[in-house]
This record gives structure tokens, sequence and C-alpha cells, in this order.
């Protein structure tokens, strides 16, 4: 994401996570822990994780941790509520980051997606790749997917996953977010 924290958006995934004091909640691809320092506020049981050593190395919240979030080092059913903003479209196998997913939050637990709603993929990395690449042509290298709420569907059999809403969210950009259920 290109920038750090969008109040916009961390309102909207409250009201979606409807996070409380004894939830174990997980963020999925946090950069730097803004969005794991702000989840702080409605429970202690948080943690966060990136694959950037970087991003690590100038974290804002001491429950950032560095890892791959297609294999986790939890436990199944390790956490009631996860959540992933504008992480997913970065990765090359979807379907294990998605059972991934599954594995790690329990029966009954929420997740909740946040990706780019985009016409073309690489249409929301266009900047980024500019930055990245020196070239906005490579935005592709940016975004390895375009998703849309019905790719994401077509996901979860298997999972135990299940959506529970799927909705266009104008924060900052164009922006879907999946709300999951998992399966009890």
């Amino acid at each position: 994401m290109s920038f750090n924290f969008n109040g916009s958006l961390f309102r909207v995934l409250v009201r979606s996570l409807e996070p409380s004091a004894g939830d174990r909640i997980l963020d999925l691809g946090c950069s730097r822990g803004f969005y794991v320092r702000a989840i702080k506020a409605h429970t202690k049981h948080v943690v966060g994780v990136d694959s950037s050593e970087k991003a690590r190395a100038t974290a804002v919240s001491d429950k950032v941790e560095l890892g791959d979030v297609a294999r986790l080092r939890f436990s199944d059913g390790a956490f009631d509520k996860v959540f992933s903003l504008h992480t997913i479209e970065h990765l090359p196998d979807l379907r294990a980051f998605v059972s991934e997913i599954a594995r790690v939050l329990r029966p009954g637990g929420v997740a909740v997606l946040v990706y780019p709603w985009e016409l073309f993929r690489g249409m929301q990395a266009i900047r980024a790749a500019a930055r990245l690449y020196r070239n906005p042509l490579l935005a592709g290298r940016v975004h390895l997917h375009r998703l849309t709420p019905a790719r994401v569907n077509k996901l979860l059999p298997g999972t135990g996953l299940l959506v529970r809403e799927s909705k266009f969210v104008p924060a900052l950009g164009p922006q879907y977010m999946t709300i999951l259920d998992k399966h009890s």
C-alpha cells in the first residue's frame, strides 16, 4: 500500500470484524503494523505478519513478525479473526494463502480481505511500479492478480470459508472487501 494507514478503511474494517477485548486477531501482510497498532485499542491479542525485513525493522508495533503469509507458524484455529489489507493481489499462490487463513482461523471465526478494484491487472499499482522499477508499464509485477469477489469465491471450496458479504469500499481509492465466515 502506498499509504501507512487509512482511517476510513479502518472504520469499515472494525465494523466488519467487530473486535472484542478477548479476540485473538491476525493481520496478514501488515507492513509496518499501523493497523496492528490501531486494533490494539480493541484487543491486546493481536499480531501482524509481513515478509519484508525492512517493514519489520521499522515497525510501529512490537506485535509485527517476519514471516510468510502462506506458511504461518501458528497452530490450527489459533485466531478468532483474521484480516488482510491489499496483500492477496501480490501473492503468487492465492489458494495457499486462503487455505492458510482457513487453517489458523477457528471454527466460527471471521476473516476480512481487502483488495483493489481494477479495470485491468496493475491499474492501481502504476505509481508503485514507477517507484520500484522506474517503469509504470511494469505494474503487473506489483499486482500479480486482478481480483473480484467472484474470483475470491472460487478460491474457497474445501477451505471451510464461506462468503458472508462482498462489497465495494471507496476509501482512498476503489477497493473490494470480502467478509468470510469459517464454517463451524
